[in-house]
């Protein structure tokens, strides 16, 4: 089951940088983005995690990882970030939200369309959270070779 689910992230992220027309040189890195992702998200709740916690965890990785892709290849961050984070999108949690809704089952659309929103919120989270680490790692490295130099 988690080779299959590696496949599929590798494929649904890959598939998502063809169809944004990222330069070809990076949709392999891409695509190994949202393989990486999905490892993550995948694997903690083996260790007991709960899914919104392997969500903001999964996305701060693919953040950063995003960061760290575009340095060395010379491209913006968003490249790989928006391709690393399409496994994670909670889009059947969606489509049952909806669908209790359809059904005029109330209560169970709002409780399905709240837990969207916290995975939603949790992925936004993650990419702010990776991206502050970077920044401040960055910046602290700088500020070590100001110091340096005076």
């Amino acid at each position: 089951m988690l080779l299959k689910g590696l496949a599929l992230s590798l494929v649904s992220s890959t598939a998502w940088c063809i169809l944004f027309n990222v330069p070809v040189r990076t949709i392999l890195a891409g695509g190994m983005a949202g393989m990486i992702g999905w490892l993550v998200f995948s694997t903690l709740p083996m260790l007991g995690a709960e899914v919104l916690l392997s969500t903001l965890v999964s996305a701060s990785v693919v953040s950063l990882l995003s960061q760290i892709l575009s340095i060395f290849l010379r491209v913006p961050s968003t490249n790989f970030s928006v391709a690393g984070i399409i496994p994670l999108v909670p889009g059947s949690l969606a489509y049952k939200s909806m669908l209790a809704f359809v059904n005029n089952d109330y209560m169970g659309g709002i409780t399905l369309a709240t837990q969207t929103m916290m995975v939603a919120g949790a992925i936004a989270s993650g990419l702010i959270l990776g991206i502050s680490v970077f920044t401040i790692w960055r910046g602290a490295r700088h500020a070590g070779k100001r110091t340096q130099r005076n």
